[in-house]
């Protein structure tokens, strides 16, 4: 019979399988084996489709029919959903056949049981038979439920499973086993008998749901067999109610429906090419339950509850007394299921605390664990804490992906756990982490330096390795502390360790902290100063080498209190970068220098320069917002030359596209590029050979510390970047010319321009009209050559 309807599917576009791979060939999903590597085509019509269309039409077919003939459809129907679960598991294989081969044999014994009550037509000789077959069925059902998770966690969710069970016994006492037991319609064996048959379909229905419960599968034939075994539930149950209220012990039209259905539905979940990867699945930690899932528990319990009086008063109006069973077995449902609620809600409580206390990447501990070591250990005679920052991993990350980034982390808590020995880990997000030891200073400045040199090494990453640094800032204690104060100063360590360029390790002292109390109140008083108009600009004039002239300005940004004092640059606009108040006073600096080169360019077409921030950069309308501002200006875009650090274009790398998109957009308007500060970065010639760079501007240290009394290796290094720049095509202007001796040897060197206190001191844009408008001032003091008909940094030059 196998064969002959492997024969008839096979025909119908289905072929047999060969080895567990078959499935996924079919279904297109893995490469045919051999020379071609040819794909198989997917079958118009699989044969599960067949037999459910087969199926649904012997169920219409069936309707009709009364007493014995049903039996002419119902058990050509079963042995159909026999045949078809063994050829399921002929072609295609499952790892785990025991199931499909125990709801087989379930299915069989039901058909064996009905051929035997046909044939015994009310004889009775063969009835027992009969009855023996049919109560194997419910047991070799559950069987195959039960085992189809195999990889011993059959007692994950088991207060999920028994939550159920409890809420479907309560249903089945009500609806079916009550009146049984009480209606008087089957007594002794009839009775016994009738009781387990219905508590089989009951076990099933409960072990259908632990599967859902407990495992992953998620296949199409799961959801058949699911449905088939949910379909036979319910066709027994609708069967013993009916009995229970002395229908008979014939089948009627909605029972006969749903053993139909239930049959079809698992032979066609065994014809599924996904039967062969189905069975077995368990996760190796059970998911914890969902807000739905809960909500439906409760759920459970008021409908049970609902239930229980309903069945009370109803026994009470048709009776003046009720027996005791009566009453004790809803009562013992019921508080089963409440109490076995509270213990899930408890688990729920239990699991979520775990998650707050345990970081899942790196399974070390939270801020939140953290904080209560802190607590209950501030009474230690010595205890120090360590907060670890891993200098450079966003570049990594960002270069390598996010699953590269987790492996490095993990391989961190790694070394963090194998270095620190019998201490505290935590991990406090992103790659921050903490170490708790009971040390003193000494002690705990030792294990710093053993985290730093093990955190230090290569990590693997896609295509080679990569490396990272330690920042470490450390709090050492003795005796009683306040948690969040230990924190707060660890935390201030760990700040001026990455200050200081990173791979560093401070320990917290009382000047740290004033520090950051000074930073503080600076952010604070930087916010109120751009609001309340305390910022201006000045302007430092950039004269051409050879000519002597004014060939362009710089603009630069000064903060004046209302009592006329200066704040320095140098403190206050790292300040801004790193509170993020660099880019509204960014804005601010844009909008005033173009309001304020309007006044001289018309006339002296001297263009000016502005600073712009990394994080102006990666604002990817930053671009838009400077041409608008130019426009609105009456500005062309040579009038103004943008600055960025060479510094900016190395720790914006991973930002790269965005920053040369930006500059790019604006330099096809006519805005040139400066390179500011060129040379004391990283210097790295890709960024001059991918960028669409101008001007480079070399830092003044080259022009203070090595013209004046440099030696003639550190002449020859000035002397390759003015003829890098002129190989590139790019104009050079160095920076801090103090005296007339730096400005000939730049001149000698080939230097374009060059600025400092040598030809002009920044000054307000009042006094810069003054200089463009007196031909004498317009003229460096220091002139330092003859004119020259060379162009100069304005808008009449082309673009490089």
């Amino acid at each position: 019979m196998t064969k002959l309807l492997g024969r008839l599917l096979h025909r119908n576009g289905f072929p047999p399988a060969t080895d567990r791979t078959t499935a996924d060939r079919y279904t297109g999903n893995v490469d045919t084996p051999g020379p071609s590597r040819r794909k198989l085509s997917r079958p118009r019509w699989p044969a599960h489709r067949w037999f459910l269309a087969g199926g649904a039409l012997g169920s219409l077919t069936m309707l009709p029919l009364t007493g014995p003939a049903v039996y002419a459809v119902l058990t050509p129907l079963a042995l159909a959903s026999v045949t078809a679960m063994l050829v399921g598991i002929r072609w295609h294989r499952p790892r785990w056949p025991l199931p499909w081969y125990l709801t087989a044999g379930a299915v069989g014994a039901a058909l064996l049981g009905n051929l035997l009550h046909v044939l015994d037509g009310g004889t009775g000789r063969l009835e027992w038979a009969a009855l023996l077959l049919s109560h194997l069925r419910g047991p070799l059902l559950a069987l195959g439920m039960a085992c189809w998770v195999r990889q011993g966690l059959r007692r994950a969710a088991s207060v999920d499973v028994a939550i159920v069970a409890l809420g479907a016994a309560m249903w089945w006492w009500a609806l079916i086993i009550e009146p049984l037991l009480f209606a008087g319609y089957y007594r002794g064996w009839d009775l016994v008998s009738s009781l387990a048959l219905t508590l089989g379909d009951l076990v099933v229905l409960v072990l259908t749901v632990r599967v859902a419960l407990v495992s992953r599968i998620r296949t199409r034939a799961y959801a058949l067999l699911s449905a088939g075994s949910v379909g036979v539930v319910l066709a027994g149950m609708v069967r013993w109610i009916e009995r229970a209220d002395g229908g008979g012990s014939g089948m009627s039209t909605v029972s006969m429906l749903g053993w139909t259905t239930a049959l079809v539905l698992v032979g066609a979940g065994a014809l599924h090419p996904s039967m062969a990867r189905t069975a077995g699945q368990v996760p190796a930690k059970p998911a914890s339950v969902s807000p739905v899932r809960l909500a439906l528990y409760v759920l459970l319990v008021v409908t049970c509850g609902a239930l229980a009086a309903y069945t009370l008063t109803a026994e009470l109006r048709h009776h003046d007394s009720v027996s005791f069973l009566h009453i004790a077995m809803p009562v013992i449902l019921l508080s089963g299921i409440a109490t076995l609620l509270v213990i899930r809600l408890s688990l729920v409580a239990t699991l979520l605390g775990r998650r707050v206390r345990q970081d899942p990447l790196t399974g070390l501990g939270t801020m939140t664990l953290l904080r209560e070591r802190l607590e209950t250990g501030r009474h230690a005679d010595a205890a120090a804490l360590l907060l670890i920052d891993l200098d450079g991993f966003r570049a990594l990350n960002d270069s390598f992906g996010h699953q590269a980034g987790d492996d490095i982390l993990r391989e961190a808590a790694n070394r963090l756990r194998a270095s620190t020995g019998s201490a505290q880990v935590m991990r406090l997000g992103g790659d921050e982490f903490a170490v708790l030891l009971h040390a003193d200073a000494a002690g705990g400045m030792q294990l710093a330096e053993r985290t730093q040199q093990s955190l230090g090494a290569p990590y693997p990453v896609p295509g080679g390795e990569g490396h990272l640094t330690a920042s470490i800032g450390m709090r050492a204690w003795h005796g009683r502390i306040n948690a969040g104060d230990v924190l707060r100063e660890a935390d201030v360590a760990l700040d001026a360790a990455r200050a200081t360029g990173g791979n560093q390790i401070v320990v917290y002292d009382a000047a740290l902290h004033a520090d950051r109390l000074e930073n503080t109140r600076m952010v604070a008083e930087l916010r109120h100063a751009l609001a309340a108009g305390e910022f201006t600009m000045y302007y430092q004039p950039i004269v051409d080498l050879t000519t002597g002239r004014v060939a362009a300005t710089e603009a630069l940004l000064r903060w004046i209190r209302p009592d006329g004092s200066f704040v320095s640059p140098a403190r206050f606009i790292p300040l801004a970068e790193q509170s993020g108040a660099i880019v509204g006073i960014g804005d601010w600096v844009l909008r005033q220098v173009c309001a304020d080169l309007a006044g001289w360019y018309a006339q002296h077409g001297v263009p000016c320069t502005v600073n712009v921030s990394a994080q102006q950069l990666r604002d990817p309308a930053f671009a838009s917002r400077v041409l608008e501002l130019v426009a609105e200006s009456g500005l062309p875009g040579a009038a103004l030359i943008v600055e960025i650090t060479e510094t900016v274009l190395v720790t914006t790398v991973a930002d790269a596209a965005t920053v040369i998109a930006q500059l790019e957009s604006l330099r096809e308007r006519g805005i040139r590029i400066a390179i500011d500060d060129f040379g004391t970065g990283y210097s790295s010639l890709s960024y001059l050979r991918q960028l669409p760079v101008d001007i480079l501007k070399m830092d003044g240290s080259f022009t203070t510390g090595q013209l004046e009394t440099g030696n003639p290796r550190d002449i020859a290094f000035i002397r390759a970047i003015v003829q890098l720049a002129t190989s590139l095509g790019l104009r050079t202007i160095a920076e801090a010319v103090e005296t007339g001796t730096q400005a000939h040897r730049l001149q000698a060197l080939g230097c374009d321009f060059a600025q400092g206190y040598h030809f002009h001191r920044p000054a307000p844009v009042a006094t810069l009209h003054s200089v463009l408008n007196d031909p004498v001032r317009g003229s460096a003091s220091g002139s330092v050559g003859a004119p020259s008909a060379s162009p100069a940094l304005s808008g009449a030059e082309s673009d490089n």
